[in-house]
């Protein structure tokens, strides 16, 4: 009875500092109020087994504040453990249930296979992926790639199962056939460790299936590593996740992202500045200490152009620009690995939060609380307090719609995450509507258009989930471009 009584007197409390009739509060008043009154003493209460994922923090005039803190609440349900020692989230359905038809939640094995049908020899459909959304790939020091996947509770995975590419259904259904309050999806990565390789310093680690890769040449002798349709059971690491859920107010869902504390180097909003031949010197997860920062966030394909011309004494002179696509990374069938490794850092440390001038502060803030939080947890759920929140994107209410994208966007309108957006991040770090890159510049309604040689499909707000493509061509091809290992010395 206490502790109910207690929870509830955490819940008036937040609800007593966060009125539904809320106005923008002053800078000053935004940045003393945050975390709101009452949070930190109830945000345990979404570690409970039977915990509602959270929808109610978003009342109009809600601060930048409030939504920093629903991303922690959907952090800590998504990573609640269960009594297998599991977070929650590795029991929901993934994009690979697509297709088997099943949708209820509970234990399975993490798989983190191919993501689209474009592998060696049809490699079934996966829940993850070898290569981030742009397709380039981050090699971890190791020189394995940092792999991803995808987890949905049972209201997004209903509603993408009904509105699939794949099936028709997407092309045929009408807009109004959406996501309701409360869908939520969820993209972790993973590190995969060598046998005996320690973990990033208090990380989550668990058993998954990775792809074994394989290489093929095609017709114009590019190539390629792809998974092969099997897989090998190894160690990974948790170092990333996207948390994604729709709110109140809020079709356009929220979208936070963790990462592990030691992934890379990280900067203050706006300062990086990627041609420094500055670096720095302790070595994180996915950067090496010493490297220049020029050196880092490399793509996996390095553009390169060649121009000819004929004799200036010529009547008339032709210039011709060849364009040559060269693979940054050697793959060796025979190790699984590749090289070199890549060195990646986070260009933006609150996402460029500019929603108030405390935003990147009120971030600190609530990180600081909920790692206090977490720190008197259990040990094995005590481990979540070694991730920090970057940030949060979203748009004010209604924004949402068939012609919204990033530039829509407020709260940390930079957002990226370094092991899931590494070479996609926006390193001016400007923050105008027209230049700003987040969630948004991929996730919008118009996803499905301008992706030639495939015809564009219509406009719809579902299309802000790229999982309705699973296993269509409209899936991001979950191959690369390689180099092949060198001749073996005689």
């Amino acid at each position: 009875m206490k502790r109910r009584l207690g929870e509830w007197i955490g819940a008036a409390l937040l609800a007593a500092a966060v009125p539904a009739t809320a106005v923008a509060a002053p800078a000053a008043d935004s940045a003393a109020l945050c975390p709101r009154l009452g949070w930190s003493e109830f945000l345990p209460s979404f570690l409970k087994p039977k915990a509602a994922f959270p929808t109610e923090d978003t009342p109009i005039g809600a601060v930048d504040c409030q939504f920093h803190q629903w991303s922690w609440e959907a952090f800590v349900w998504a990573t609640a453990l269960d009594a297998r020692g599991a977070p929650r989230f590795l029991g929901l359905p993934t994009i690979g249930d697509l297709s088997a038809g099943r949708s209820a939640a509970g234990p399975r094995t993490l798989t983190l296979a191919t993501r689209g049908l474009h592998g060696h020899n049809g490699a079934i459909e996966g829940t993850g992926a070898i290569v981030e959304a742009d397709g380039n790939m981050l090699v971890a020091a190791n020189g394995y790639p940092v792999y991803a996947s995808v987890h949905m509770n049972d209201s997004y995975f209903a509603t993408v199962r009904r509105n699939r590419v794949a099936t028709g259904d997407y092309q045929r259904n009408p807009d109004s056939d959406y996501f309701d309050v409360g869908a939520a999806v969820f993209k972790a990565t993973w590190l995969r460790l060598e046998p005996g390789q320690a973990p990033p310093d208090g990380a989550f680690v668990t058993k998954a299936q990775v792809p074994v890769l394989t290489t093929f040449l095609t017709a114009d002798n590019t190539l390629y590593a792809t998974p092969d349709g099997t897989t090998v059971t190894v160690d990974v690491a948790l170092v990333g996740l996207h948390v994604v859920g729709q709110t109140v107010n809020h079709p356009e869902f929220l979208w936070a992202t963790f990462e592990h504390k030691d992934n890379s180097p990280r900067f203050r909003d706006g300062s990086f500045d990627p041609t420094s031949t500055a670096s720095d010197p302790r070595s994180y997860t996915l950067y090496r200490g010493g490297t220049p920062f020029d050196q880092t966030n490399q793509p996996s394909t390095q553009t390169t152009a060649s121009s000819t011309a004929s004799p200036l004494s010529a009547p008339s002179t032709t210039i011709t620009t060849t364009l040559a696509a060269t693979p940054t990374f050697t793959f060796d069938p025979e190790t699984q690995k590749f090289s070199p490794a890549s060195n990646a850092v986070l260009a933006n440390r609150t996402g460029g939060e500019t929603f108030s001038p405390d935003g990147p502060a009120n971030i600190d803030k609530i990180n600081t609380a909920a790692h206090t939080l977490l720190n008197q947890q259990p040990p094995a759920q005590r481990r979540f307090a070694n991730y920090d929140l970057i940030g949060t994107v979203w748009m004010q209410p209604g924004a949402f719609g068939l012609t919204s994208n990033q530039s829509n966007a407020v709260g940390s309108v930079n957002l990226a995450n370094v092991t899931a957006e590494t070479f996609v991040q926006n390193f001016t770090g400007t923050t105008t509507p027209s230049t700003v890159g987040n969630c948004f510049s991929c996730h919008n309604a118009t996803t499905f258009q301008d992706v030639a040689p495939m015809p564009n499909l219509k406009a719809r707000r579902i299309a802000i989930s790229h999982v309705t493509a699973a296993g269509s061509l409209y899936a991001v091809p979950n191959l690369l471009s390689v180099n092949p290992p060198p001749a073996p010395t005689p």
